[in-house]
């Protein structure tokens, strides 16, 4: 049998409908009669151009940024070596002119120099030094052996004030013997190069002889009314007199001794005000970034500029996306109720 004859003899056996079913489907609306495509058919497409739209988004933001600061970068080199020049001739500037000045102070004999406390009279002695180091290493270094040379003399340190960055400077407070001094000061200087230097010395002794001829007098009378007390016969209110008398007298005591004691302790330990300060001139300029850097830099400088500008936008239109979601997500609902509703009375 031929093609021909198979296909004349499917069309001559082809079922035929039902009368009923031809009535239904006669009978419903036009819409129902062509299919609606499901919901995935209709958004997949979409959801497919926004796994592309995204990510070439996102490479085009960064690409843009990329080529935005390397243009950047490449117009400030211009500017960022002029800085650089500028640093360099204010930092040679002050070594060029500090040929003509005055050399530095010298160390050990300027310390040896400076005057010292008188041997055998009680004095104040205040002593300020300044200290100049060469950079910040030798600024710890020079800190330590301060604290060193304070306790192998004998003294305690009162205070501690250590700074480092770009220049770094310690301020120390020191108290050591009288007596020790000058070697103290000599050994200090031997640090570094001194910027600063000053002696103060006050002489205590007059004042502390004044107050032990005071002491002495107070104890004499303080015995002279203990010794008037003790006489028998005596009235009470005479008796009152002298007891107020002795006990002023031994209130005016006390306060003499103590005068003595803290001007004696004063003459027995000098005050010395170590600061150390590190050289400016030593001081290197940071090193000029690459273009590369910069570019890194600009870069990163503008996708944060996109990401807020993206993140003003998504806060501007985030209401205005969500009334447009809820009524799409409303549509749906009511059209799908629709759909079953005809399928239902169908």
């Amino acid at each position: 049998m031929t093609s021909a004859e198979i296909v004349h003899e499917l069309r001559a056996a082809r079922p035929a409908a039902p009368y009923a079913l031809r009535t239904r489907i006669e009978a419903m609306p036009a819409s129902t009669a062509t299919p609606r495509p499901s919901v995935a058919s209709r958004f997949l497409p979409r959801r497919r151009a926004l796994l592309v739209a995204l990510p070439a988004a996102a490479a085009l933001a960064v690409a843009s940024a990329g080529v935005i600061g390397l243009a950047e970068s490449g117009r400030n080199d211009a500017t960022l070596a002029t800085r650089d020049t500028t640093q360099l001739e204010s930092t040679v500037a002050p070594k060029a002119g500090a040929a003509d000045a005055a050399p530095p102070v010298g160390t050990t004999a300027e310390a040896q120099a400076a005057p010292g406390p008188t041997t055998g009279r009680a004095q104040r002695v205040l002593a300020s030094l300044t200290i100049q180091v060469a950079d910040t290493d030798a600024l710890s270094e020079a800190t330590q052996q301060a604290l060193q040379t304070t306790r192998s003399l004998g003294g305690y340190v009162v205070s501690v004030s250590y700074a480092t960055g770009t220049e770094g400077s310690a301020a120390l407070t020191l108290r050591v013997p009288t007596a020790k001094v000058q070697d103290a000061i000599t050994r200090l200087s031997s640090l570094g190069t001194i910027v600063a230097q000053q002696i103060q010395i006050d002489d205590l002794q007059e004042s502390i002889d004044a107050l032990d001829r005071r002491i002495a007098n107070l104890n004499e009378r303080v015995a002279r009314l203990t010794a008037q007390l003790d006489q028998p016969g005596l009235d009470e209110q005479t008796r009152l007199t002298l007891q107020a008398r002795r006990s002023a007298a031994r209130a005016e005591l006390a306060s003499a001794r103590g005068d003595r004691a803290g001007q004696a302790a004063e003459a027995r330990l000098a005050t010395i005000q170590l600061a150390i300060v590190t050289d400016p001139d030593t001081s290197t300029v940071p090193p000029l970034p690459s273009r590369f850097d910069r570019a890194v830099d600009e870069a990163v400088e503008i996708l944060a500029w996109e990401a807020t500008a993206a993140l003003l936008v998504l806060v501007l239109a985030g209401p205005f996306v969500l009334i447009a979601l809820a009524v799409w997500w409303g549509r749906r609902t009511w059209q799908r109720r629709e759909d079953e509703r005809l399928l239902g009375t169908s």
